[in-house]
């Protein structure tokens, strides 16, 4: 049954087990199959931060997004700093907001209060919006 609930969507490690206990099976056993599934490279949670973090990325989220996305997740803490450290690729945010703001076509000083809400919105730290948007000068 765990290798059907994976094969529909990546878990993190915690949902596996809850799922597989809301299947009906005892909690030692869905603990098992977990630790099962892990032994074999199924499940991860590490392997699953740094792959979400990674599309969240893609899609334009910001650092703050990203970690507060995977938190809900129920990963812990050193997990999220990792995967969001990771998902940056050696660039810095402020690459990532300004490839964000190309992207969308925010690039005037008139759309400064647009820039501000999407990349607030998309969870970029104040600190980096201030220093893109030349704001606080």
């Amino acid at each position: 049954m765990a290798a059907r609930l994976l094969a529909r969507t990546p878990r993190t490690e915690a949902d596996l087990e809850a799922r597989l206990v809301r299947l009906g099976y005892r909690r030692e056993t869905a603990a098992a199959a977990v630790a099962r599934c892990r032994e074999l490279g199924w499940v991860g949670d590490a392997a699953y931060a740094r792959e979400r973090a990674s599309a969240l990325r893609a899609r334009g989220a910001g650092s703050l997004k990203i970690a507060a996305d995977l938190a809900a997740r129920g990963l812990p803490q050193a997990v999220v700093e990792a995967a969001v450290a990771e998902s940056l690729a050696g660039e810095r945010e402020h690459d990532w907001a300004r490839r964000l703001l190309e992207r969308r076509r925010v690039h005037h000083a008139a759309a400064r209060a647009r820039a501000w809400r999407l990349l607030q919105r998309q969870g970029f730290p104040e600190e980096v919006v201030v220093e893109l948007l030349g704001w606080g000068e």
